[in-house]
């Protein structure tokens, strides 16, 4: 039963990562950003003219945005009390260095789109960008990164009004999009997205490789390694701690299997992870068994309760009652997703 449940687990883990992946694609395409006023004019690290004040597509009455050196309004209710995400490089010339980070740093005002103006969210960003105290020409380029950003953006909302859009799959919304930062965004295109659009491209290809039915599972684990490399190597070694502890717990379970005493399996942690890491999975171990324990103790007095209470709305109140009586809230949304996977692994 266990080792059902264990696939059961490692099944749902690979297809909400497949299905994470093309969600997050399609919403791309579908909800880039807000809708954003056209630039202003020439990018100056002077005193800006405010933008015009008429309300936002879809914001009532939005209020026209502070000019440069007044106060901003409070952070809306999502940004309030978290750490501005990003960052802005610069490079010996003081020139703009177009990343990842600085992606990071627009899509962290952006993510308050429906609380609050676009033009107050392009505000936003532009008085952080001088809060960094950028030299002049890292400034003013960018600002103009970001109105090419916004401006991609906008673009990619009217690809998915297209009827077009509607037939693409998702290889092709990938490449819709990738051609459509090299429109706008020019050559800081590939600096903010490269990366993105590489790990993109792997696993595009992954999915494929997954369900072309003419490859032996050898094959496709053979052309599946190789696709990996052609991920950069952060990305590579940041897939390899993510799944070391699952790769770490699979061998486990073989030697387990095999008849290995806690004693053989605390030697291989010695080996392989170190002293630390072999004691941290102990611990890990003791909270995973005393947690197994208080969970066959609940089940057990559930089913007392089943044979000793013939009432059904009685039986199922003394099952709440027990089951707020055994567990915290946060525990108790464990049980329920253990209670899930025994009923659909055929246990329930």
């Amino acid at each position: 039963m266990k080792s059902r449940a264990v696939m059961l687990v490692v099944a749902l883990c690979a297809l909400l990562g497949a299905g994470v992946f093309s969600w997050w694609k399609v919403r791309a395409v579908e909800s880039p950003g807000p809708e954003v006023p056209p630039s202003p004019g020439a990018v100056t690290q002077g005193p800006r003219a405010p933008l015009a004040g008429a309300p936002a597509p879809g914001v009532a009455g939005a209020p026209t945005p502070p000019s440069p050196g007044a106060a901003l309004p409070s952070l809306p209710g999502s940004l309030q009390d978290t750490q501005e995400d990003g960052a802005v490089f610069v490079d010996a010339s003081g020139h703009l260095v177009p990343n990842p980070d600085l992606l990071r740093l627009f899509n962290y005002y952006l993510s308050a789109t429906g609380e609050e103006s676009p033009a107050l969210i392009r505000e936003r960003i532009l008085a952080s960008l001088r809060a960094k105290k950028l030299p002049p020409a890292a400034m003013d380029e960018a600002v103009q990164v970001l109105d090419d950003y916004l401006s991609y953006l906008e673009a990619a909302r009217s690809l998915a009004r297209t009827r077009s859009a509607a037939t693409m799959d998702t290889a092709e919304r990938l490449e819709a999009l990738r051609k459509l930062r090299r429109e706008h965004l020019g050559g800081s295109a590939e600096g903010m997205f490269g990366q993105e659009e590489a790990v993109d491209a792997v696993a595009v290809e992954r999915l494929k490789l997954q369900k072309d039915a003419s490859l032996t599972a050898a094959e496709r684990e053979r052309r599946i390694a190789a696709l990996e490399e052609r991920l950069p190597p952060e990305v590579r070694q940041g897939r390899e701690e993510a799944v070391r502890p699952l790769r770490q717990r699979a061998v486990e379970q073989e030697l387990l299997a095999g008849g290995a005493t806690a004693e053989d399996l605390h030697q291989h942690r010695l080996s392989t992870v170190g002293p630390e890491a072999t004691e941290r999975l102990e611990a890990l171990d003791r909270e995973r068994a005393q947690w197994t324990q208080r969970l066959a103790d609940f089940r057990a007095k559930r089913e007392a309760l089943g044979r000793t209470q013939p009432d059904p709305a009685l039986r199922q109140a003394a099952v709440q009652r027990l089951l707020f009586d055994s567990f915290t809230p946060e525990e108790r949304l464990r049980v329920e997703a253990s209670e899930a996977i025994e009923a659909a692994s055929g246990g329930g």
